[in-house]
């Protein structure tokens, strides 16, 4: 039998601040275990410039860090096609032997001496690295390649500085690339301290230009919860773009306030907003709130996209939505009802029978059977089949059957060709 649950809609939730995180930096300290370049595949392995790195690379492998640094020192004087990276690894093997102040000097020759080396940027992670280890300022700003800087703000964010604080926003009110400011947003929400919520919320006020303002908007949310909701409330008030204001209606889902959303879904008059407050409350399980809704509103439109609100809230659903396709007199929404108790899950199977059983409206005994099929309630489905003296309508119950590949389905089948 087919899983029941791959037909069925799960509750939702927003992604937030951790999205942010994936998919920044992948640079490591050893940068790989062939440290050759490709500028460097040329160079001969018989020259005494190769041996001595191979010597060095091996050296390196066995963890021998001070005869390592000898032989990666003996390479750059050399002055070849392996200097640049014999300068580089000389930093790594100093770098592991504690010598942190040799190993950044020894960074700042291999810049000076070759300005378009491919190296470069790996000693600019060996810095980060040294600088975080011995708790002195990383500055994302001093950096010219933005995976290093993206590096450094990871450790900007570890070392929880106060120096940090205008660091971020210098980053965030200048130039920087989309990516560079959406991770200082992210280091500001790893940041535990007034400053940095104060930061956070200027920019969900739209200090720092729209694109940004959503993003902090979620993050504000899922950092602080309900305590962010005085600030969200006067950016809704203030705001007049729908979609800051569609952010701040999603961003209730995150600190679970559905009175928010239902004060909304009652009192907003743009369409647009009063569905996103709906489709939230039914993200959040409130199908009670939503059958409040319901009842209150009055056109046909307004209720159909509160019917499909419902599929969410999962098994709680059932019961409201079963209320909604018996007394409901707009067909249309009836059935639309009836075909989404088909959607949420749980034990649905005898509420379409008897929803179909009852039914005199051909419409309705319809969604009732298109319910059972998405149920994959195959059981019920030839229950009815065996019962029903319609030609039509058996047709149709049939027809879904033939597509079910459930053995009771198909033993039902094998029958009516006897």
């Amino acid at each position: 039998m087919r899983n029941r649950n791959s037909k069925r809609v799960a509750r939702g939730m927003l992604l937030v601040a951790a999205a942010l995180a994936s998919g920044y930096v992948t640079l490591t300290a050893a940068p790989a275990s062939n440290p050759q370049s490709p500028a460097q595949v040329g160079a001969s392995s018989a020259s005494p410039e190769e041996k001595k790195y191979e010597e060095g690379r091996a050296l390196l492998n066995s963890n021998r860090w001070a005869d390592a640094e000898s032989a990666f020192k003996a390479v750059a004087q050399m002055h070849g096609a392996r200097a640049d990276a014999g300068l580089y690894w000389q930093a790594y093997a100093q770098t592991k032997m504690g010598h942190s102040a040799d190993a950044l000097e020894t960074c700042s020759r291999l810049r000076a001496a070759y300005p378009r080396s491919e190296w470069i940027k790996e000693c600019g992670v060996l810095e980060i690295q040294i600088h975080k280890q011995s708790g002195a300022a990383v500055s994302p700003q001093g950096e010219q390649d933005e995976d290093l800087k993206l590096l450094a703000l990871n450790a900007l964010a570890q070392q929880d500085r106060p120096e940090a604080i205008p660091i971020l926003k210098g980053i965030l009110s200048g130039n920087q690339s989309p990516k560079m400011k959406e991770r200082a947003l992210f280091v500001l929400t790893q940041m535990d301290s007034k400053e940095s919520q104060d930061v956070l919320a200027q920019v969900a006020r739209g200090q720092s230009g729209p694109e940004l303002q959503t993003k902090a908007i979620q993050m504000l949310a899922a950092m602080e919860g309900k305590r962010a909701n005085g600030i969200l409330e006067g950016v809704y008030r203030s705001s007049a773009d729908v979609e800051v204001k569609k952010a701040i209606l999603q961003s209730y889902l995150v600190s679970d306030d559905s009175a928010k959303l239902l004060e909304a879904a009652r009192g907003e008059t743009n369409p647009q907003l009063v569905r996103t407050a709906v489709q939230t409350l039914g993200a959040m399980g409130e199908a009670d709130q939503l059958l409040s809704l319901y009842r209150a509103k009055k056109t046909a439109e307004d209720k159909a996209s509160i019917i499909d609100a419902f599929v969410p809230c999962g098994e709680r659903a059932n019961g409201v939505l079963k209320e909604i396709a018996t007394t409901e007199t707009d067909s249309e929404l009836r059935r639309k009802a009836i075909r989404n108790l088909g959607v949420t899950g749980g034990r649905v199977g005898q509420i379409l029978v008897e929803i179909y059983q009852k039914s005199s409206d051909p419409g309705s005994k319809e969604a009732a059977l298109d319910g059972l099929f998405v149920a994959d309630d195959a059981h019920d489905l030839v229950a009815l089949a065996r019962a029903e003296k319609d030609i039509a309508m058996k047709k149709k119950i049939v027809d879904k059957l033939s597509v079910m590949g459930d053995k009771e389905a198909r033993d039902y089948l094998m029958e009516l060709l006897k």
